[in-house]
């Protein structure tokens, strides 16, 4: 049953979408053999999940019952493309465990001022979720009036809010702190005998863990990105006087600040897509040029480890002092010798 680590986190979210290693349901390049693997992954990956969920949730704290209530969700992926029905049939969606809403309510009622907890509460994103969320968002956002984070989450229209940005001093998901406690509550929990060939003999437990609280990170909610794009480029930085300099102040906090490589990213974008001045312009594109460097040789050093980088992953994990995906990527690139800068007239290879 063993699948390639990188497929498997996303087998373990339920997302089966790991083109470049196994082909999915459907593809022409998928055979009965490697269907019925990933079919098997998947079934597996649904019964630990499942017994996982009513584990935790039986202890009653908010952050149990939030992930609970993620986990129980992922156990019933949403059926293949190549198992809908024939004909013009229309697929039957598959109905949600009723304990999901009712656990994701009773953790809102708990969660008070746990940030993480109230995060955690943000991975419902369904239309019965939707309650939950605000009242999440509404907490994390007088917890930490200062992160630009919950305002992004709400997805409103950044016209809304942009005149405001001076009042944000930082972009954090909290996404390391998630992922960290994912990984224990899920160590706590291991696969049982019938579920443990999914990572295969060769792979340690907080390991497994690791791979499966990335891979669920990858499937659930993420910040609105979109509204701010929109609003931050092109004909629409002349709406106001302002928003220029608004927009390029939460441009350069999300470069700055930002607790994942994606956010980062989207910060060095914005820099490039409000920059008026070569020099503005030149800043955009050396940092573009050093986050293409880190990102790059991370995924060689992961590849270049038996397991994906999957037990080094997890090791770097249980350090407290990694906070951000750019504390992680260092580490890395330390202990295998690479600078964190790249050497003069490095560019990003092309395809």
């Amino acid at each position: 049953m063993k699948l390639p680590l990188a497929c498997l986190a996303f087998a373990l979210s339920g997302v089966l979408t790991c083109a470049a290693q196994v082909p999915m349901p459907g593809d022409d390049g998928m055979d009965a053999e490697q269907a019925a693997r990933l079919q098997a992954a998947q079934d597996a990956v649904g019964s630990w999940y499942t017994r996982a969920a009513e584990q935790l949730a039986a202890s009653g704290k908010a952050r149990d019952l939030a992930f609970a209530a993620t986990l129980l969700e992922g156990a019933r992926p949403a059926a293949p493309a190549a198992s809908a029905p024939d004909g013009d049939a229309p697929s039957q969606a598959v109905r949600r465990d009723a304990r999901v809403g009712q656990w994701r309510q009773l953790a809102s009622a708990r969660a008070g001022s746990d940030v993480v907890a109230n995060v955690l509460l943000l991975q419902g994103d369904t239309a019965a979720d939707a309650a939950v969320r605000k009242q999440a968002l509404e907490r994390w956002r007088k917890l930490e009036p200062d992160n630009l984070a919950p305002r992004l989450y709400a997805g409103t229209a950044a016209g809304d809010w942009l005149s405001q940005a001076g009042s944000y001093a930082r972009l954090d998901q909290h996404y390391y702190e998630q992922l960290r406690w994912m990984q224990t509550a899920l160590a706590a929990h291991p696969p049982g005998a019938d579920e443990a060939g999914l990572f295969g003999d060769d792979v340690p437990g907080d390991a497994a863990a690791a791979v499966a609280a990335a891979g669920i990170l990858a499937a659930v909610a993420a910040p609105a990105l979109r509204p701010l794009s929109e609003a931050c480029r092109g004909d629409a930085l002349e709406a106001t006087p302002t928003r220029r300099a608004d927009c390029r102040r939460v441009a350069q906090l999300a470069a700055d600040t930002a607790d994942t490589s994606a956010n980062t990213m989207f910060g060095i974008g914005l820099l490039q897509a409000t920059a008026a001045t070569p020099g503005e312009q030149a800043d955009a594109q050396e940092r573009r040029r050093q986050l293409d460097w880190r990102m790059l040789a991370w995924g060689r050093v992961a590849g270049s480890q038996p397991d994906s980088g999957a037990a080094q992953f997890a090791r770097l994990l249980r350090d407290p002092g990694v906070r951000t995906e750019r504390d992680l990527v260092e580490r890395v690139l330390a202990e295998a010798g690479i600078p964190a800068e790249p050497p003069a007239g490095w560019e990003m290879p092309r395809r």
